[in-house]
């Protein structure tokens, strides 16, 4: 799929906010109805199921990423990760919480933190996450969310048609992280 200029549709996003966007059109982009997806029709990854009211045939890129901007970026609260530098994991959280939903991708990330695990994302879990070793922090995270998928075919196996596909996106989402952030932190610097 080919990969969106973001600049020229949003400028009032961040940074950090569209180099997110970018992963996620390539992770998510286009259309999907696949038989066995409980989100039924999806189209930028932005699903019926949890999406009703929202006209999924008809959604558009900008459209999918105000909701993107407005439920997963601020709601799961990967905006301020990223407004403390926390780039790397601002990215991995936003990816977590728009494929496993913000109240899940929250106690993934504080059982991570081994903090108190409650979905709510607040002073102790950022200052868990500040003072972390990041990079053992990112592995383990990853891993966690590896586990997770694990289990949701081993709870219903209905899903197994999508396991290959999520730990590929992992796979994925690593590599990009890499490469946006070297992108990121060489644009501070300049």
């Amino acid at each position: 799929m080919k990969t969106q200029n973001f600049a020229d549709l949003t400028p009032n996003y961040s940074r950090a906010f569209l180099f997110c966007m970018d992963w996620i059109y390539e992770a998510e982009g286009g259309d999907s109805d696949h038989s066995a997806d409980k989100g039924g029709r999806t189209r930028y990854g932005i699903s019926q199921a949890a999406y009703p009211n929202v006209d999924i045939a008809n959604l558009t890129w900008p459209q999918a990423m105000r909701i993107y901007h407005r439920d997963f970026w601020r709601g799961s609260r990967a905006k301020e990760l990223a407004e403390y530098g926390l780039y790397e994991l601002a990215m991995l959280h936003l990816d977590s919480a728009i494929n496993h939903g913000v109240p899940l991708a929250n106690m993934l990330l504080q059982q991570v933190l081994r903090v108190k695990v409650d979905g709510i994302l607040g002073s102790r879990t950022f200052a868990a996450a500040i003072n972390a070793n990041q990079t053992n922090l990112m592995v383990d995270y990853f891993a966690r969310r590896a586990s997770k998928y694990s289990r949701i075919v081993v709870n219903d196996p209905s899903q197994i048609a999508f396991l290959f596909g999520w730990h590929r996106r992992l796979f994925k989402l690593e590599n990009r992280i890499e490469r946006v952030i070297r992108e990121l932190k060489m644009s501070e610097v300049a």
